[in-house]
């Protein structure tokens, strides 16, 4: 008799348990995806500026021997190698972005909650290295393209 109740309660108990480990899942999963997703909402618009940004460097560039002959103690040399380094940093920010957005899965189907978790939990890292970048790639634009 005393087996008969036991079986079932056990049964019951780990079927309780696997539900509520599966919400736990869900709403850490939930979480994940959606501190990536502020993360991109925070620094996507940081794209205009820097597709601004580029549009100015290239006009600098175009227009070295003009700045040489206002500001002659200019090294255009070295301007040219800030602005071209720049350029590329901007480059570099805007593309990781696309790549991100290209490649992130919203809903990622035919994978375990684990796999799930273990994908948000990598795509947050992603994020977070990129929002570096382009806060980095932000200051240097400050910087460089104030004197001009």
């Amino acid at each position: 008799m005393m087996k008969k109740i036991i079986f079932p309660a056990a049964a019951a108990f780990l079927l309780l348990a696997a539900c509520n480990g599966g919400g736990s899942d869900t709403a850490e999963i939930d979480r994940l995806r959606d501190e990536a997703i502020a993360i991109h909402d925070e620094i996507m618009p940081q794209i205009s500026a820097f597709d601004r940004n580029t549009v100015k460097i290239d006009s600098l560039l175009s227009s070295l021997p003009e700045l040489k002959a206002t500001n002659p103690d200019i090294d255009t040399a070295q301007v040219r190698t800030d602005l071209s380094g720049l350029k590329d940093r901007l480059d570099e920010a805007t593309n990781a972005m696309m790549d991100w957005m290209t490649n992130f899965e919203v809903d990622p189907q035919d994978k375990s909650a684990a796999e799930i978790k273990t994908y948000y939990e990598q795509e947050v890292e992603k994020v977070k290295d990129m929002k570096v970048l382009f806060d980095d790639a932000a200051k240097e634009s400050a910087e460089k393209l104030a004197q001009f």
